[in-house]
């Protein structure tokens, strides 16, 4: 069932039932309108009787005449009297009305009505001469009940011919309010993968469907990023892979032709596991930027020492590469008269791989192999400045230094794949830090990292 017909089916119901209880109030309160209304009509007609037959001092066969004769136009009512004894004096009906239980009523009370099947009852006590009679009469409201069955049958049509217009009403209003939401699928429609620069417009008037609008945009800019990232990743995999790949199986296939001795097979065999060591340095750099790359809330983040992160990325370092050159300064900058608290939230795993990468790329570039860690704490933030003494980077290399598979061109100079300052700054957005650069050709260069010191667990 379409959306429009469900909510007009929804509105409809929930009016019909509103009304329905509007109409049964209406003639609820009408039915208790009319039966008061004729109670005091045949009260008003109890006491005309009764001073017709008292002081007019009519004939009883006369006023049987007119009260007969009066029923065939009107709807007269029957009347019967009794004297304070309970005898009956005088009586319309061949029985007279004579009902034990509102004898006992009358005596606390000087009027009684009841209603038995289609005739309305009232008993009442009448005084003439100081002497107490009592009054019964009964009488149909034949024209009241004739209106009021026609008032509920006329209730009945225009309920239903209300809800008709109401569900007709409701149904168009509801195509009205939907059109702006089936303009949006329309347009979603369109987006496919191979379209998925196409965006949807966007509402002037900010309301719900504008933050629709917006939230699809901004889905559909994720997806784009990472969908044209996917492609980028896995043709530059496809070719980096390559190179190592085909150069190992090119080295094993030359030395199975061409070499005789020891040392050529010993020498084939070097550039072998060299060729496999890029191999193997280039899956788990990829394999690095995969989990950086996961959704935050993948990502476990556990409370930790940063200082201790910091010291551990230094000593993988070395049993890597015992000719680099580390050093670590620490500046403590806070107010606080308490011990500098070096507590964080964040995942010791990926902090560790981007402290790695940024020492070991300072001392890749440096002329001395040399990096300088500076370690400064404040009241609000941990910062890190990671110094080299190298080449520094041109200026029109620094906007794309973090790009993926990026390498400027002092590439030639040293060994890498481009991944390491992707990495960094992955990681560096999953903890909501701050990575910067600054550089100059010929001095060195230095990236400044910066983490709050309240960052909490995203997930």
């Amino acid at each position: 069932m379409k959306l429009a017909t469900r909510t007009a089916l929804i509105y409809t119901t929930f009016t019909a039932i509103i009304l329905l209880l509007f109409a049964s109030v209406v003639i609820l309160v009408s039915k208790k309108n009319q039966k008061d209304e004729f109670f005091d009509r045949l009260g008003y007609k109890l006491t005309w009787r009764a001073e017709f037959y008292f002081d007019a001092h009519v004939q009883e066969d006369v006023i049987r005449f007119l009260h007969v004769r009066n029923q065939q136009v009107l709807n007269e009512a029957d009347v019967s009297i009794y004297n304070s004894t309970h005898q009956l004096i005088f009586s319309d009906l061949q029985k007279p009305i004579n009902i034990p239980w509102v004898w006992e009523r009358l005596k606390h009370s000087e009027k009684v009505k009841w209603t038995s099947e289609d005739w309305q009852y009232m008993a009442v006590s009448y005084w003439h001469k100081n002497q107490k009679y009592y009054i019964f009469g009964r009488a149909k409201d034949v024209t009241g009940s004739f209106y009021m069955n026609r008032l509920q049958d006329n209730v009945v049509l225009i309920y239903i011919a209300s809800l008709v217009v109401i569900f007709c009403i409701s149904f168009l209003f509801s195509n009205y309010t939907l059109k702006p939401l089936k303009e949006i699928i329309n347009q979603i429609r369109d987006i496919s993968e191979h379209r998925l620069h196409h965006r949807l417009n966007i509402p002037k008037a900010k309301d719900e469907l504008y933050e629709l609008t917006e939230t699809f945009n901004s889905t559909f800019n994720r997806l784009e990023k990472s969908f044209n990232t996917h492609k980028s990743f896995v043709t530059t995999i496809s070719h980096e892979f390559r190179t190592p790949l085909s150069a190992l199986i090119a080295e094993l296939q030359l030395a199975k032709e061409l070499n005789v001795s020891i040392d050529d097979y010993k020498n084939s065999i070097d550039n072998a596991l060299d060729d496999a060591q890029k191999a193997t340095q280039l899956s788990s750099a990829l394999l690095d930027l995969a989990r950086a790359s996961y959704d935050v809330s993948q990502i476990s983040f556990v409370s930790l020492r940063i200082d201790e992160v910091l010291m551990e990325a230094k000593l993988s370092i070395f049993s890597k590469n015992p000719e680099y050159q580390v050093k670590i300064n620490f500046d403590f900058e806070t107010n606080s008269d308490d011990s500098v608290n070096l507590d964080f939230v964040g995942n010791p795993y990926l902090l560790m791989i981007a402290f790695t990468n940024l020492m070991e790329n300072a001392c890749k570039y440096s002329t001395d192999k040399s990096c300088e860690v500076l370690f400064q704490v404040t009241d609000n933030f941990f910062l890190f400045k990671f110094i080299d003494h190298g080449f520094g980077i041109p200026e029109e290399d620094q906007k794309k230094i973090f790009d993926l598979f990026y390498r400027g061109t002092n590439k030639d100079q040293n060994k890498g794949n481009g991944i390491g300052l992707s990495i960094v700054n992955q990681i560096v957005n999953l903890h909501q830090g701050e990575l910067k650069l600054i550089s100059e050709v010929g001095v060195g260069s230095t990236f400044e990292l910066k983490f709050r010191k309240d960052f909490n667990n995203p997930n």
